[in-house]
């Protein structure tokens, strides 16, 4: 978005943004719904999570170890201090998800003056076991008489869905033929714990901060929510065909 952007487009956008994503959303909500089964932890670590009955899947002990090893290293540290120990097997985990929209603070400047603006991303979410969402763990966080037994719930819960992604690339490879990649990042008050999280191929951005700004001071709220990136509607591809028209050409050389 460039400098020619105008109250009037803004709230133009801003109409735009919120019936389109009224659309997004509720397929990525589908989607992940539909998916469910696939995020669940035994179906990659197997026997190292306690449940009723045997459950025994082939690579468990290597994805149990990668678990280990991402535990010693983030959650040991700070904002967590958690203790080394991880016995096996785990507690027995939630399995079903919840999407959180995703938002990180934005400082905003014009003329000298700056506001610091909590920005929601729209078309973006966490995804998590159910209650285990972000503002959950940020109040346990700062919760001095915290149980670190909850704590490293929390933890082994954001662990273990980064690790049940990425030990089923199919499963990223199927959201993200549908429009709705997959991937993982970090949230500046949770160190280095990876966060899930997924996307829509239709992107959104900020406006500049001069508009961002006069819309804080209408609205009387530190907040603004991305607006749409209405190219992406038009740029839509189809990444099978374009796998196959790719195979095709190379054929005929």
């Amino acid at each position: 978005m460039n400098d020619t952007y105008t109250t009037q487009k803004l709230l133009t956008l801003r109409k735009l943004t919120r019936t389109t994503g009224e659309i997004i959303n509720g397929q990525m909500k589908a989607y992940v719904a539909t998916l469910t089964p696939l995020f669940r932890q035994r179906a990659v670590f197997g026997e190292y999570i306690q449940a009723s009955g045997k459950e025994t899947v082939k690579g468990a002990e290597q994805a149990f170890k990668e678990l280990q090893s991402l535990y010693e290293s983030i959650a040991t540290v700070a904002p967590f201090h958690l203790s080394r120990e991880l016995n096996s097997p785990l507690m027995q985990m939630t399995s079903s998800l919840e999407l959180t929209p995703w938002e990180y603070i934005h400082t905003a400047a014009k003329d000298g003056e700056s506001r610091t603006i909590t920005v929601t991303c729209p078309f973006k979410s966490i995804i998590t076991y159910t209650g285990y969402s972000p503002r959950r763990l940020r109040e346990l966080l700062t919760n001095r008489n915290r149980n670190d037994g909850e704590l490293q719930q929390f933890v082994l819960h954001y662990l273990a869905m980064h690790v049940v992604v990425s030990k089923q690339p199919g499963l990223a490879q199927i959201l993200s033929t549908l429009h709705f990649p997959l991937a993982s990042s970090q949230l500046s008050d949770f160190g280095a714990l990876p966060i899930t999280y997924i996307t829509s191929s239709i992107s959104t951005s900020l406006p500049p901060d001069g508009l961002v700004i006069e819309s804080t001071e209408l609205s009387g709220k530190n907040a603004f929510e991305e607006l749409i990136n209405v190219g992406d509607i038009e740029n839509l591809g189809d990444p099978f065909k374009d796998r196959l028209m790719g195979t095709l050409k190379a054929s005929q050389q």
